[in-house]
C-alpha cells in the first residue's frame, strides 16, 4: 500500500476518531413468549408450561397431553430511554415510544395413542426488535477559531441524529420423546431472519461575524453514515428433562448459529470544510471529503453457544421455578466488509485500501449469565396468580479502534412480571404486566456539544453520561386446546 498523503491522513484520523456505530439491542432475553411462560419467564426449561416448549426445551414437548394452539402478544408497551449529558453536560437525549407487537403463534401436535411416544411442536415468533431514535441541536456563541483570524466568539451550530431499526423473526420446529417414566429427550431447529437499518448524522459549523471581516467565514464538519443488512441463520437445540422425586429438572444446549445467506449496503459521506489541523498559522486551511456507496455486501450475524438449566417444585398450592443461562463469548468477527471500494476522494489505488479499515462493520460478544425466579400460586382450580423476576444482562463490549461496531445498549436490565391465568373449558386466557429497568452511569457519549474546537473537528471532548431505561408492557395470551377439555 502506498503512503497516504498528509491531507488524507487528517481525514482518516477524523473518521476513525468520530465514527462509533451503535445500533442493536445487545440482550438475549428481552422478549417473552407463550401463554404461561410470558409471565413465568424460562419456567418452560424444567416443565411443559405451554407451546414455548419447542423454543425453550423441546424435551418437555413429550409431556403435552393434547394438541393445542396459542397466540401470544404484547398488547401495548411503552419504554423510555433517557441519556443524561448524552451530548455533553446539559444536553440530554431522550427516546420513547408506544408499540403494538404480536410476539408468537405456536402449536403442539399430539399424535394418536398408538404413536404417543413423540410430540411435535412448532412456532413462528418475533424473537428480537429494537427501535431507537436520538436527536438534538445546539445554536450558541463560542470562541472556537484562532484569535488572529476571528477575535472573540463565533456562531456555533451543531446537530446530532441517530436512528436504528432492528427486527428478528424466527420459526422453529421440534420433537420431544418420552424415553422412560422419568426422562425425555428433545430436538429443535430454529431459523432466524434478521434485518437492521442504522443511520447516524452529525453536522457542526462555525460562522464568523461579517462585521469583523475575518479571512474565513465558515468552518464545517459533517458525518452522514447509513448501513442496512439482512441475514438468515439457523441453530440446533438439544433438550433433556427428568424428574427426581418432587423436582422437575431441565437442561438445554444450543449450538452456535450457522449462516445461510445475508447481504447489505453501506453509504457514507464525511467532510471537513476549511479546517485547520494544528496551531501552525502558516499551514493553509484545507477541505477533505470521503463519499461512497457500496452495494451487495455479504453480511452475517452470529449468536453463541448457550446452556440453560432449570428446576421447579410444588409446595402445596404454590410452585416455585428457577433457571439460569450461560451465553458463550464470540471473538471479533466481520458483519459486513465493503472491500477496496471508492470512498476517500478523489479515489486512487492507495486510498481505496483504507475503505475496509474505515467502513468495515464488526461485532463481538462477551460471555454472560442470566437468571430468573418465578412463582405460580393457585387461587383456585382455574385461577392462578403468576409472578417472576429476572435479569437481562447485555453482551456488548466496548468499541474498536478501527471500523464500525454495532453496539447500542450497554446496560443490564431487570424485569418484574405479574399476571393472572383463567381457564374456560378448552380455552386459557392469561394477562399480565411487565416492568423493566436498566441503567449505566458511565455510558460513552457519541459526540459532545461542549468545548468544540478545530482539534476535535467541532465535536467537543466526548466523555460519558448517565443512561437509564424504564418501561412497562401489557401482555395477553390466548390458548385453545384441540380435543378433550
Amino acid at each position: 500500500m502506498g503512503k497516504l498523503s498528509r491531507c488524507w491522513a487528517f481525514l482518516l484520523f477524523f473518521i476513525l476518531a468520530w465514527v462509533d456505530l451503535n445500533g442493536q439491542d445487545n440482550h438475549y432475553q428481552w422478549m417473552q413468549y407463550g401463554s404461561r411462560n410470558s409471565i413465568l419467564f424460562n419456567a418452560g426449561v424444567s416443565r411443559f408450561e405451554d407451546q414455548t416448549a419447542v423454543i425453550l426445551n423441546p424435551a418437555t414437548l413429550s409431556y403435552a397431553d393434547q394438541s393445542s394452539f396459542n397466540f401470544n402478544t404484547n398488547v401495548v408497551g411503552f419504554n423510555s430511554i433517557r441519556f443524561e449529558d448524552g451530548l455533553g453536560q446539559g444536553y440530554t437525549l431522550k427516546s420513547s415510544g408506544i408499540n403494538v407487537l404480536p410476539s408468537m403463534a405456536s402449536g403442539v401436535f399430539k399424535p394418536s395413542k398408538k404413536q404417543k411416544d413423540w410430540v411435535l411442536g412448532y412456532a413462528l415468533y418475533h424473537s428480537n426488535t429494537d427501535n431507537l431514535e436520538f436527536s438534538d441541536r445546539v445554536e450558541t456563541r463560542l470562541n472556537i477559531l484562532n484569535e488572529q483570524e476571528s477575535p472573540g466568539t463565533e456562531n456555533y451550530l451543531a446537530q446530532y441524529n441517530l436512528s436504528n431499526r432492528l427486527d428478528e423473526f424466527s420459526t422453529v420446529v421440534g420433537l420431544g420423546w418420552r424415553i422412560s417414566d422419568k426422562m425425555s429427550l428433545g430436538f429443535s431447529q430454529t431459523f432466524t431472519y434478521r434485518t437492521q437499518e442504522y443511520r447516524e448524522d452529525f453536522a457542526a459549523y462555525v460562522l464568523t461575524d461579517p462585521a469583523i471581516n475575518a479571512p474565513i467565514d465558515l468552518v464545517g464538519a459533517n458525518i452522514d453514515y447509513f448501513a442496512r443488512y439482512n441475514s438468515l441463520f439457523t441453530f440446533t437445540k438439544l433438550g433433556l428433562h427428568w424428574t427426581a422425586g418432587k423436582w422437575d429438572l431441565g437442561l438445554t444446549l444450543a449450538s452456535p448459529t450457522f449462516s445461510i445467506f445475508g447481504s447489505g449496503r453501506i453509504s457514507a459521506d464525511y467532510s471537513l470544510t476549511n479546517i485547520r489541523v494544528g496551531s501552525d498559522m502558516s499551514v493553509p486551511r484545507q477541505n477533505f471529503l470521503a463519499n461512497g456507496q457500496i452495494e451487495d455486501i455479504k453480511a452475517r450475524y452470529k449468536y453463541p453457544f448457550i446452556i440453560q438449566a432449570g428446576a421447579s417444585r410444588a409446595f402445596g398450592h404454590t410452585r416455585i421455578y428457577g433457571s439460569f443461562g450461560w451465553y458463550g463469548s464470540l471473538s471479533k468477527y466481520t458483519v459486513m466488509d465493503p472491500g477496496n471500494a471508492s470512498f476517500l476522494q478523489p479515489a486512487n489505488n492507495s486510498n481505496i485500501l483504507q475503505t475496509s479499515r474505515i467502513l468495515k462493520i464488526s461485532s463481538q460478544n462477551r460471555s454472560i449469565w442470566n437468571a430468573s425466579l418465578a412463582v405460580d400460586h393457585a387461587l383456585g382450580e382455574r385461577n392462578h396468580l403468576l409472578l417472576s423476576v429476572r435479569t437481562d444482562n447485555h453482551y456488548g463490549v466496548d468499541g474498536f479502534e478501527q471500523g464500525q461496531y454495532l453496539v447500542t445498549k450497554l446496560w443490564n436490565n431487570y424485569h418484574i412480571t405479574v399476571g393472572n391465568q383463567r381457564q374456560f373449558a378448552k380455552s386459557t386466557l392469561i394477562f399480565g404486566v411487565r416492568f423493566n429497568y436498566g441503567s449505566n452511569p458511565d455510558y460513552p457519549q457519541p459526540i459532545s456539544f461542549v468545548d468544540p474546537s478545530e482539534g476535535n473537528f467541532l465535536g467537543g471532548d466526548a466523555k460519558t453520561g448517565k443512561i437509564r431505561s424504564i418501561g412497562m408492557q401489557a401482555m395477553v395470551s390466548y390458548m385453545f386446546n384441540i380435543g378433550k377439555k
